[in-house]
């Protein structure tokens, strides 16, 4: 470990970098040119959009990983996760997966790459990866027992019965400083990205096709129901008192001034 460290020192500050700034503990904002490992803003703003689909096996080895630091106690620095890559470009395309679809908790876990025999390899930091994990799971076992009210629903009603318990059980947190899941499912305030990956979770738990929609520094939910793309706004709708963009057509948001316009 010591070896890797140093031989790739600068590699592994680069790619705590490019995943840190992309988690949703910082917000949605897209980070500075400076901060992207190499990558301009125009290639991280892609790069964000197209993460929008599910990856099966970002969300495998995302699993593995929490496992993984479960046996942990206490801190954990420099821990060899066992998951490796051929390029660094995947390793950071799984740590920014990571962050935005895969762990659930609010205490902050580093992720870092180095060169080792097997390719480019994974290690983890945490100041208390007990904590973490006890988070990640808190969140997994209520969205887990919310999904399972919906049994039976047709998915029209699922998508439906979501939108209805976040938009009840999540408020705005205008001093944006919450802004993870775990600060919307636990805590019940955060900013937009708390609500969109709620959602999220809960209709991916139940079989429903959704994913989120990004522009300018805000994002939103769409959903697949009866073969064509349902979109809604639950932050903005909780903001207002309304529910003027539950479950609309893409028709509709498209001509939609104010999500145009950002």
């Amino acid at each position: 470990m010591r070896k890797i460290k140093e031989s790739c020192a600068l590699l592994m500050l680069l790619l705590l970098i490019g995943f840190r700034t992309c988690t949703p503990v910082y917000g949605m904002e897209l980070p500075a040119q400076e901060e992207t490992s190499g990558m301009n803003t125009k290639t991280e703003e892609n790069d964000v959009r197209e993460m929008g689909s599910r990856i099966p096996v970002y969300e495998t080895l995302g699993e593995a990983l929490i496992r993984k630091l479960s046996e942990d106690q206490g801190a954990a620095e420099g821990k060899n996760t066992g998951i490796t890559f051929d390029t660094v470009e995947e390793a950071v395309s799984f740590g920014r997966y990571f962050y935005r679809y895969v762990y659930w908790g609010k205490q902050e876990i580093r992720l870092a790459a180095g060169t080792g025999a097997e390719g480019i390899t994974i290690y983890a930091w945490c100041d208390d990866m007990q904590e973490a994990v006890s988070q990640h799971w808190q969140v997994a076992a209520k969205l887990e027992e919310t999904a399972a009210v919906s049994f039976g629903l047709s998915d029209a009603e699922k998508a439906a019965f979501f939108y209805d318990w976040v938009y009840e059980n999540v408020n705005y947190d205008t001093t944006v400083q919450n802004k993870t899941i775990y600060d919307a499912v636990m805590e019940g305030q955060s900013v937009c990205w708390g609500y969109v990956s709620t959602y999220l979770a809960l209709c991916r738990m139940s079989g429903l096709t959704c994913e989120p929609v990004y522009r300018g520094n805000h994002a939103w939910n769409r959903v697949w129901i009866d073969g064509r793309w349902k979109y809604c706004d639950i932050t903005w709708d909780k903001n207002l008192g309304e529910h003027r963009w539950k479950l609309v057509s893409e028709e509709e948001m498209e001509r939609d001034f104010l999500h145009k316009k950002l």
